[in-house]
């Protein structure tokens, strides 16, 4: 089993570059999905500053776990300190695999077909993403890696021919609405932040080419901020009052106008685009979950199993209805999330720096 766990510790390393595209795409994809229509019944104009302030201070995170690991193998190290590290993830990446993963299900089930069966998506999805996780975070790289460039054109075509009308005015005035729950902006919705909690168990190596390897992190998070402002832009200036009823925002951002101001069509090139990026984002949390399970009881095999049987359980029994998990999401749970986002970091650039010193 020993020799089982160090073969999979291996397959978790990836080069700077792959962090990258890994960064771009989780920072992009469940933030154009629901949340543009939850944030904008919350903060409503101003929801496009607020994405746009969290995206930054998430980007540096990003910059803290790419520190954190060129430094430290969580899942080589076996100090017992790490055993709190690892549970406390454990919990967080569990509690958001469970909220994003049921907008990943009933997307699939309520737009894809025309009766879906929630139960068959399930046990399609618990089929797959088992076999991907077991494979290691190398694999899961490389699938964010050759999965990008098909992204990418999808997306460039999609901005290329824009469907939608838009009115700058609605943005306007900046601040002005007098909005009691401004504050809940930057709370509220923390289950739908945090991805550079996942990327704590990969360790990164550079490539040769040491200039590509120090940008490429830090233009795809740049690049990942202007684009989901800018869709938080165009998403208020073409919906104005009505974004708090317009669900899956991607889709209806390009599908809108496609027949009339009124009607559109399906756009299978934004559901290519959202299905992939979103479905690549769940496996990772559960490749994190199985992580930092597997390093408290030392079974990989034990820690899938279970994570992906728990997982599907409580999605089939409550998945039914969008608005458990929403209300979940912004419950007393968001505190702990918020914490933890806050605190792993900070533990672990301790942690590395200590264990650096150790190593001297």
């Amino acid at each position: 089993m020993e020799k089982a766990i160090k073969k999979y510790v291996d397959n978790n390393v990836i080069y700077t570059n792959q962090f990258a595209v890994i960064a771009f795409v989780v920072m992009i994809a469940f933030k154009i999905s629901m949340l543009p229509s939850y944030m904008y019944e919350t903060v409503g104009r101003d929801s496009w500053i607020i994405i746009g302030i969290l995206l930054v201070l998430e980007a540096v995170m990003f910059m803290v776990a790419l520190y954190v690991t060129k430094r430290i193998n969580l899942l080589a190290d076996d100090s017992k300190w790490l055993y709190v590290i690892h549970a406390i993830i454990y919990g967080y990446t569990m509690i958001r695999l469970v909220v994003l993963y049921s907008g990943l299900i009933t997307y699939t089930s309520n737009s894809l077909f025309d009766q879906g069966r929630i139960d068959f998506i399930i046990i399609a999805f618990a089929i797959v993403i088992p076999y991907i996780v077991s494979r290691g975070g190398n694999t899961i790289a490389r699938l964010f890696e050759i999965i990008f460039y098909f992204l990418a054109a999808i997306l460039i075509v999609m901005v290329l021919t824009p469907s939608f009308k838009w009115d700058l005015s609605e943005l306007t005035p900046i601040f002005g609405g007098n909005n009691g729950k401004l504050i809940n902006g930057f709370t509220d919705y923390a289950v739908w932040f945090g991805d550079y909690v996942l990327l704590f168990y990969f360790t990164v190596k550079p490539r040769q080419n040491k200039f590509f390897s120090k940008a490429s992190v830090p233009v795809a998070l740049i690049f990942s901020i202007i684009g989901v402002v800018i869709f938080y832009v165009a998403f208020i200036a073409v919906y104005g009052e009505a974004g708090s009823l317009v669900h899956y925002a991607f889709n209806r951002m390009s599908v809108f106008n496609t027949i009339s101001e009124l009607l559109g069509a399906t756009n299978f090139l934004s559901i290519l685009v959202w299905m992939i990026m979103s479905f690549l984002q769940i496996t990772l949390m559960f490749w994190t979950a199985t992580n930092a399970l597997m390093c408290i009881i030392k079974s990989k095999t034990i820690a899938i199993a279970f994570n992906i049987l728990f997982v599907s359980f409580v999605e089939w029994f409550w998945v039914l209805k969008l608005e458990n998990a929403h209300n979940f999401a912004i419950g007393a749970v968001k505190y702990f999330i918020l914490a933890c986002q806050i605190a792993l970091p900070i533990a672990l650039i301790i942690y590395a720096k200590i264990r650096s010193k150790e190593e001297v």
